[in-house]
């Protein structure tokens, strides 16, 4: 695995139960990137992102074969640890979901203070870092004590940003973090990511097209669990390689 790539996937195939649902997929991310996944609805996209972090495990009769490299270690082994490597590998979901008894502060800190962590200026100081990031700080800098769940959608979500951030994870997995926001909300999500990917691998899973195209260094196009093509972005999106592809970014099918 060459130096500038932090996520290497080879050969990746997850079932539920009797049901293939990601099929013989390679793919590797390159640090300090976007990748944007994208395809039709059932198509194994959050899936594959799940598979990412492990969470796929919570479902009863879900399994995986093949190999996910992070940092050198294959972490589909029995021996990794997921609550660890969930550190390692954050992910924020489509809908926010701020831990609802928690304040602010609280939401960004509950890593670290899992962690064992109990230095009350360092976890502020991380607190604010993570929410200047998640370009949240100046909103909410007046109001830490309030509830997470008292901000509006677009706050709650970059404060699950910010949560994710906290415990500094080489890679940030988003699963349509902008679906259940409107525009402007949406907007801010989007310029949020583009600078996050100055310190960080982000890899998001979008039903928007033009988001991935506006956003993502570079998008992979699944359908039906196959990897149909992987590339740039501004190759996918202007000369795709599969027919399947063009069909689909031009709304022949899918």
């Amino acid at each position: 695995m060459s130096n500038d790539i932090v996520l290497e996937v080879k050969n990746l195939n997850v079932w539920y139960e009797d049901f293939h649902a990601v099929k013989g997929v390679s793919v590797s991310y390159p640090k300090k990137s976007i990748s944007a996944i994208i395809g039709p609805s059932g198509c194994g996209k959050s899936t594959f992102l799940r598979c990412l972090n492990r969470i796929y495990e919570e479902v009863p009769g879900a399994r995986a074969t093949g190999e996910i490299i992070l940092e050198g270690r294959n972490i589909l082994d029995k021996g990794v640890d997921p609550v660890e490597l969930r550190r390692r590998i954050g992910m924020v979901f489509q809908k926010p979901n701020p831990f609802p008894s928690m304040s602010i502060y609280e939401n960004v800190v509950i890593g670290l203070k899992l962690q064992g962590i109990k230095d009350k200026s360092y976890l502020m100081n991380v607190a604010e870092q993570c929410l200047r990031k998640a370009a949240l700080w100046d909103e909410v800098k007046d109001k830490l004590h309030q509830l997470g769940t008292s901000l509006s959608g677009g706050q709650q979500q970059r404060l699950c940003i910010a949560r994710a951030l906290a415990v500094n994870p080489p890679v940030l997995l988003m699963d349509e973090p902008t679906s259940a926001l409107d525009p402007i909300a949406s907007a801010k999500i989007e310029d949020l990511m583009s600078e996050l990917k100055k310190e960080y691998t982000v890899i998001v899973v979008t039903h928007n097209m033009q988001q991935a195209a506006r956003i993502a260094d570079y998008t992979s196009f699944f359908v039906l669990g196959d990897l149909i093509e992987h590339g740039l972005s501004s190759d996918i999106f202007t000369n795709p390689k599969q027919k399947k592809t063009e069909d689909y970014i031009t709304g022949r099918f899918g």
